[in-house]
């Protein structure tokens, strides 16, 4: 870049000048006809041609109104230093996360256009690795919205955030939203923005500031209320939008913009999501989503990313487990391999797209105990920030079951949370808890499991909290000797035609002498899973 010097002389050629033309004068005591005055009454002298060069601001400053001194007390002296030699130099000068508020400041105050560009590609070049980098990016970016009124960098960070899926939005979210009152109404703005699909997690978010601060709505509940699509929680997630209304009604004196915001939340739900609320009963669903699924979704597929590529695109119910699942049986028994980074693209995919939850670290964990292939995995998820350790809860059942008594007979298994999750606030007596209602293998039946979801058709032994369990948050398996088997991808539990009197599921079981069987449901308190 070079600068154009017209000199007042007839016929007089142009002078072009390098960017870095003055930093030769850097310090040098006889040019430094400009003070910049700082906080602790010292001054940084500079020469007045050289920053005009930058800035159109000190040009008329020094050349039209004849200031010799600049006063720079809102920045440090290593803002001003830095941003002195940035201009003496033409390279931007030791920007860093320490001083890019103030750089960014007094590039935009003094309008050094080529240094507020280089302060911005700076802010894009931060990686989101770990949330103190993407809480930094974010926070310098709303301070520049809002104070600079300047919009570049806002609307580029939430374009990142948008692209980095799994890094950036879903656990950004988490993090962010956990301290859920230091945040402003520009910070919830900014979720809101990046949330698209996972609005759950607002919700989610919401949730757990109200029973934290029940009896009243503070302003950035009403924030949310007001912005989050009511709607689309109703029909993703039933048990979600339940426990809001529930955590509503704890308000002891609403405000009358209180029952309008309560009033907009239910005219929002449509008549045709998948429940419908009405005297706080709800229509759900009772089959288990990742039971009876045809083996041939996933065989028939070349990759396993095409396969969930497809799952994606598909009307099909699932969650992030039920793709371990896949990957079990595609390792293990159809002995197939797939390309690490092409699967955790596409697992970003369906995150994305289908506001699935994290892979619950000990599900996964322990499904490699028996396919060593799975390792691998394991630790590209992790890295992918693609795990958690908590939202889940692991429930066995109450019995063990012999294969014919699983699978012959019609049974209640019962299933008791031994150690009560938080989500689970319940002061009543006997244990908290649900039922799976299987229906055996006989007379031309096939076999079948429903969640019992009335409260009213428990026995007072159990009480049933409909308002956080469902059957989009639980995900069935089997223990069998202490390891996990998945079930997912096997089709229907049948008899054996080879070995009339044998019960076959998929590659589960193949005979009646088998171990001793324990059903597992994996309980998701956080959101869909």
């Amino acid at each position: 870049l070079l600068y154009t010097i017209k000199f007042e002389v007839a016929m007089a050629p142009k002078v072009q000048v390098s960017m870095d033309f003055g930093i030769k004068y850097l310090g040098s005591p006889s040019h430094g006809n400009l003070k910049f005055c700082l906080s602790d009454g010292e001054a940084i002298a500079a020469n007045s041609v050289i920053v005009s060069y930058n800035s159109p601001v000190i040009d008329k400053l020094t050349t039209e109104l004849l200031q010799t001194s600049l006063d720079v007390q809102d920045f440090s002296r290593e803002v001003v230093q830095n941003f002195i030699e940035s201009c003496y130099s033409g390279e931007p000068q030791n920007i860093s996360k320490d001083n890019f508020r103030g750089m960014n400041k007094m590039s935009t105050v003094f309008e050094v256009s080529w240094l507020v560009d280089k302060c911005c590609e700076f802010l894009e070049s931060v990686d989101l690795g770990d949330y103190e980098d993407q809480l930094f990016v974010v926070k310098e970016a709303l301070w520049v919205s809002t104070t600079l009124k300047k919009k570049r960098l806002i609307d580029m960070t939430i374009k990142k955030f948008s692209l980095e899926i799994t890094k950036s939005d879903t656990f950004f979210l988490r993090e962010f939203l956990c301290d859920f009152t230091a945040r402003n109404q520009d910070e919830l703005n900014f979720a809101i923005k990046i949330a698209k699909k996972q609005e759950v997690i607002l919700v989610q978010s919401l949730i757990s500031h109200l029973e934290k601060n029940p009896h009243e709505l503070d302003e950035n509940s009403k924030f949310l209320l007001k912005n989050i699509n009511a709607a689309q929680c109703s029909e993703k997630n039933n048990s979600m939008y339940l426990k809001l209304i529930t955590c509503l009604q704890t308000i002891e004196v609403p405000s009358s913009e209180d029952y309008r915001l309560v009033l907009q939340l239910f005219k929002n739900v449509s008549l045709k999501s998948k429940g419908i609320i009405c005297q706080n009963t709800l229509v759900a669903k009772t089959k288990l989503p990742n039971l009876s699924l045809d083996p041939d979704i996933l065989e028939k597929h070349k990759s396993f990313s095409g396969f969930i590529e497809a799952l994606t695109a598909s009307s099909l119910e699932f969650n992030s487990l039920m793709i371990c699942d896949a990957a079990y049986r595609w390792f293990r028994f159809l002995k197939k391999s797939f390309v690490i980074n092409n699967f955790k693209s596409a697992f970003h995919k369906a995150i994305l797209e289908r506001n699935l939850s994290p892979v619950y670290l000990d599900y996964i964990t322990n499904l490699s105990k028996t396919c060593a292939s799975m390792e691998p995995l394991v630790e590209s998820l992790k890295d992918g920030n693609l795990t958690t350790s908590d939202g889940y809860v692991r429930v066995c059942s109450s019995s063990e079951y012999t294969v014919e008594q699983l699978f012959e007979q019609d049974n209640e298994i019962r299933f008791i949370f031994n150690e009560k999750p938080p989500e689970l606030c319940c002061n009543k007596s006997g244990d908290c808890g649900f039922i799976l209602k299987s229906t055996g293998i006989r007379d031309g039946k096939e076999f079948d499991i429903d969640l019992l979801n009335k409260p009213e058709d428990y026995p007072d032994d159990i009480h049933f909290h409909e308002e956080c369990l469902s059957v989009s948050n639980m995900h069935f398996a089997i223990s069998d000797n202490g390891w996990e088997i998945p079930v997912t991808w096997c089709g229907s539990p049948k008899q054996d035609k080879r070995c009339p009197g044998d019960i076959s599921w998929g590659y589960v079981f193949k005979q009646k002498d088998h171990n001793p069987l324990r059903p597992v449901v994996y309980v998701n308190f956080d959101c869909n899973i």
